[in-house]
């Protein structure tokens, strides 16, 4: 039987409800044989997941989910939020960890203000927000929601997303993230593989404008394939079915590799391990091109 791959989870490190060891073992429980852990901004939770993995039998495969944005060289342009992932990077290289550091600052910096925002009509208040926050976790809106989801203003994650706590809502604070050409060498100088997370999802902000025609699209992708993009997550429940059809295009166009995820965060989010998986001969591309770190068995 082929191996089940999924290369895309979350923990408690950032904003998953699972530990890092809960997270193996519902892996583990799932079928899963090789597993990504990709936190946001953060590979705090690696060494808790690598010490869970005795008796699985199952490969972790190690990376982060890094912020980025993308700014167009037009007046007045509004930057566009968008995730990274790298699989398999040195966590300790210098660069990497600056980027990382920096990120984590500015989120922490960031959720505190949109607390201050939100508690003029919603009881809630900072010190109830940084005590659901692990140490060494990745501040970000989910921890909000976690509180306003207690509290009973909503029923779920989704939900929270969708009312105050969205991108373009009236509480909200952005916060740094840099290029994503930027993060492309970050993740590529620390030996890692850049795969661009859920590029068309058709609600999320995407890398490029999808709604152009396709030859300018792949115009726009080129410029993050020469900055040395390795690949697209195509299959994750997110993208829609017609970006899902660009996308493989846009891979065909440049030898990307393709990847498939659950884009598992335990409890909070209805993704469930192995809805979406990657093609062996793909993960194979990922351990030929990587060299800052290697998989766990």
């Amino acid at each position: 039987m082929p191996a089940i791959i999924d290369l895309h989870s979350h923990t408690t490190a950032s904003d998953g409800a699972d530990t890092p060891s809960e997270l193996i073992a519902h892996a583990y429980q799932a079928g899963i044989n090789v597993l990504g852990l990709t936190d946001h901004d953060t590979t705090s939770g690696w060494d808790e997941a690598s010490a869970a993995l005795g008796g699985t039998h199952m490969t972790l495969i190690r990376g982060i989910e890094l912020s980025a944005q993308v700014i167009d060289d037009i007046p007045g342009a509004i930057p566009r939020s968008v995730h990274l992932l790298g699989y398999l990077p040195d966590p300790e290289h210098p660069r990497l960890v600056e980027e990382t550091v920096r990120i984590r600052r500015h989120r922490d910096d960031r959720l505190r203000l949109m607390v201050d925002k939100l508690s003029v009509d919603f009881d809630i208040t900072w010190d109830e927000v940084a005590a659901h926050i692990p140490p060494g976790a990745t501040p970000g809106r989910p921890h909000i929601a976690h509180i306003l989801i207690e509290k009973g203003y909503f029923v779920d994650t989704t939900a929270a997303f969708a009312g105050p706590l969205r991108g373009d809502g009236e509480y909200h604070v952005p916060h740094y993230a840099p290029r994503l050409t930027t993060a492309i060498s970050v993740i590529s100088e620390a030996g890692g593989v850049p795969i661009l997370a859920h590029p068309y999802t058709g609600e999320r902000s995407g890398a490029v404008n999808h709604e152009a025609p396709l030859e300018q699209i792949l115009r726009d992708y080129e410029v993050f394939v020469e900055a040395g993009l390795a690949g697209l997550e195509i299959n994750h429940r997110e993208n829609t079915e017609e970006g899902k059809r660009v996308l493989a295009q846009v891979a065909l166009e440049f030898d990307l590799i393709v990847t498939g995820s659950s884009d598992f965060h335990g409890t909070k989010k209805p993704n469930h391990l192995g809805e979406n998986t990657t093609a062996e001969d793909q993960l194979e591309r990922i351990l030929e091109r990587a060299s800052g770190s290697l998989p766990l068995s």
